[in-house]
């Protein structure tokens, strides 16, 4: 049986036709699955329970003997899946999938050996829920897909603090040195640095900093300048897909930056010779 949704890749459920039909999914609020439990009997998938990446939970039949489990790191998704029904044509058999991480997991009844196998379009690999049939047992299961991804968009962005917010400025020194000229003739130093800094989670740049001057006796001070903004965040998600369809949500969070200014070089001409003790303070 396979259902379908512009946004969702085709949805097959496998197993029988019994007990009452039961949807769970994060298509409102764009939450995806992040654990799956699953008890198996002898002849069935006896319960399964998952847990969206909202906090929802849903289950569905009776847990009882084995428990199976997996939990979805951050980024991991399917790349395949596989289910069976019982061979009987009245209840899910089993269950297995890999995910981008390496990892595999896979239920099944115990005694029953596992007959046709279903494999499943997972489209993007980025679940979104289950759908099926379920009483004392799981009657019947499929997973929800959203389809390959084109391109997914942040919009509507609003900050509703922002106009309360005044970023602090850390000062950082890259490098700091003292250059003499004891002579009568223009001499030209050169000081260099570089730091890598990282902005935002996203993205790692590394900026080099240079710096020429001509003088005398000079003290130079290479600095930058960091700050650290948290912002509360609305906006709409949309997600296209490679078909054209397109998966809108709100969504709301924290807007975490971390910005640099450009590097800053103070050069400050000084009295001091060659050998010069510092001066003692009385």
């Amino acid at each position: 049986m396979s259902k379908s949704m512009s946004y969702l890749a085709d949805i097959h459920v496998i197993g029988g036709k019994g007990g009452n039909p039961f949807n769970f999914n994060g298509t409102e609020n764009g939450s995806t699955l992040r654990k799956i439990w699953v008890w198996v009997g002898e002849w069935q998938i006896k319960a399964i329970k998952v847990w969206l990446t909202d906090g929802q939970s849903r289950d569905v039949g009776q847990p009882g003997g084995k428990v199976l489990e997996f939990t979805f790191e951050d980024g991991e998704h399917f790349t395949s899946l596989s289910l069976w029904g019982n061979g009987a044509g009245t209840r899910l058999g089993g269950i297995k999938f890999k995910t981008n991480r390496s990892h595999e997991f896979f239920a099944h009844m115990t005694d029953w050996g596992l007959k046709t196998e279903y494999p499943i379009d997972v489209g993007s690999g980025i679940c979104m829920g289950i759908t099926g049939r379920a009483d004392e047992d799981v009657d019947s299961l499929g997973f929800l897909f959203i389809n390959t991804v084109k391109s997914t968009v942040l919009t509507d962005v609003q900050y509703p603090t922002l106009h309360s917010v005044i970023p602090y400025v850390a000062v950082e020194e890259i490098k700091s040195m003292t250059y003499y000229n004891n002579s009568t003739q223009t001499q030209e130093y050169r000081i260099e640095t570089s730091k890598k800094i990282t902005k935002k989670s996203s993205w790692s740049v590394s900026n080099s900093l240079e710096f020429s001057f001509s003088m005398e006796t000079v003290e130079v001070d290479i600095t930058i300048g960091r700050a650290t903004v948290d912002l509360p965040y609305n906006g709409t998600v949309k997600i296209t897909c490679y078909n054209n369809s397109v998966l809108q949500f709100k969504t709301s969070g924290t807007y975490k930056d971390l910005s640099y200014t450009n590097g800053k070089v103070v050069v400050n001409k000084t009295s001091k010779k060659i050998g010069q003790e510092p001066e003692t303070v009385k």
